[in-house]
């Protein structure tokens, strides 16, 4: 007995003077060993990144608009798709985005990535960009749900020629200048242009660097408008062109075509396949070396309205269908709502840096054109509108660790129209906004 543990003890021993030499062998090992699998097998999830925005002000509006049965309390600002509330505080956005790039290993090699995006506050009440239920379009506005997905879809690399990268699911639109994320806005507020570009399509999409860094493509096929049900509908085509010759140069063009129309009757959805949706959006981007950026966005839509067929044939009463694209007004004696819009926006950007942070200055002049008075809720159908919008929005981030990924910003936003459209009968309002916007 005494000579096994002596055994025992001369092996342990043995096994305590090698440890070192193990150690040191395990960590100069050839990488295409121990690390190599530990390495392989995270790799998926180590590629996963997760990021988020959170953005929340206050609001005043000079205009003191009155109460009614949409907004019971008089919180609503005209012209805004987001930031309804006209004096208070509100949680504008929320946002929780997790993603993998289908790319992450390389160019040349087959991948898989995802893209989900949840978001909660105001902005997401924007009808063009909520990825809803039907109950949206049919209730008042202060009741509306404050949540819904931007984004959610799979992402397939192929590695052909310079990579094309197929979206299978709900994608956000690239249409526009101004982006669906607050932090990459130079603005508090959304223009009015962008409350009428198209948001978000279920479908098919294709993404592609023609030539790299340089020229990108984009293409989708969708067949749900605004993923509000399945319904039988003709595909929607979307096509998006990014152009950039210069460091100093950026061009971008957008399209779509083929969204159907559709009205809400008796809590059904009822698709026009007949008369067709157009949207085209183009801008050019200068930027100069002194931290100054200049940007020109013209945009016009036109839209097919509602065949009278698909009155007569559903024997819809007019006057209590809904219709989330356009005003159901008898534009001629076969469409419903047939209408046609254009709008022009010009951007001044400039940022400096300091000891004690980063300064930014914004300047947002925007003209629409409404000829028919079918564009925006507050028109008049038949009638001319043409509003204008002027905004000034100052930032600033401090040169602090705490508040390394956060920006406080003041707003002043100038708005007029041809109407009396604003608060308790006026045609021009003024708001002023203050916000914190933090990314993580």
């Amino acid at each position: 007995m005494k000579k096994k543990r002596l055994y025992y003890s001369k092996l342990f021993i043995i096994f305590l003077a090698c440890m070192p030499f193990m150690i040191i062998a395990l960590l100069n090992a050839p990488k295409k060993t121990y690390a190599h699998k530990i390495c392989k097998k995270n790799n998926f999830l180590s590629q996963i990144k997760l990021s988020g925005v959170f953005a929340t002000s206050y609001t005043y509006n000079f205009a003191h608009p009155v109460a009614d049965s949409q907004y019971p309390k008089g919180n609503y600002n005209g012209n805004y798709n987001d930031d309804f509330k006209a004096n208070g505080f509100t949680v504008n956005e929320l946002d929780i985005t997790l993603s993998k790039n289908p790319f992450s290993n390389g160019r040349n090699k087959f991948g898989i990535g995802f893209t989900l995006t949840m978001d909660t506050g105001e902005s997401i009440q924007h009808p063009e960009s909520y990825m809803g239920n039907l109950s949206y379009y049919l209730e008042p506005a202060y009741k509306r749900p404050l949540y819904g997905f931007r984004n959610l879809f799979l992402s397939f690399g192929i590695p052909i020629g310079n990579g094309l990268k197929v979206d299978v699911g709900m994608h956000n639109s690239p249409i526009g200048f101004e982006s669906h994320n607050l932090a990459k806005n130079w603005e508090n507020t959304y223009s009015i242009i962008d409350s009428v570009e198209p948001g978000s399509l279920t479908g098919i999409a294709l993404s592609y660097p023609i030539i790299h860094k340089k020229l990108k493509t984009f293409f989708q096929v969708s067949y749900v408008y605004q993923s509000m049900e399945p319904i039988n509908s003709y595909p929607t085509y979307e096509f998006y062109i990014s152009y950039k010759p210069l460091k100093i140069i950026n061009f971008h063009e957008g399209m779509v075509y083929g969204a159907e129309n559709f009205l809400i009757y008796d809590n059904n959805i009822i698709p026009d396949n007949l008369n067709k949706y157009f949207y085209n959006y183009m801008d050019a981007e200068y930027k100069t070396l002194h931290c100054l950026d200049f940007v020109l966005d013209y945009e016009m839509g036109i839209n097919g309205g509602i065949n009278n067929s698909i009155i007569q044939n559903d024997n819809i009463n007019i006057e209590n269908a809904v219709s989330p694209n356009t005003a159901l007004f008898q534009s001629s004696d076969s469409t419903y709502g047939r209408s046609h819009f254009s709008g022009l926006a010009f951007y001044i950007h400039h940022y400096g840096l300091s000891k004690i942070g980063r300064f930014s200055q914004t300047i947002r002049e925007v003209r629409v054109w409404d000829p028919n008075g079918m564009w925006e809720s507050v028109s008049v159908p038949g009638e001319a509108f043409n509003y204008f919008d002027s905004t000034l929005t100052l930032g600033f981030r401090p040169n602090m660790n705490i508040f390394k990924h956060t920006q406080f910003r003041v707003e002043l936003e100038n708005q007029i129209t041809n109407h009396k459209v604003f608060g308790d009968g006026k045609s021009t309002q003024n708001t002023i906004n203050f916000m914190v916007v933090r990314t993580f």
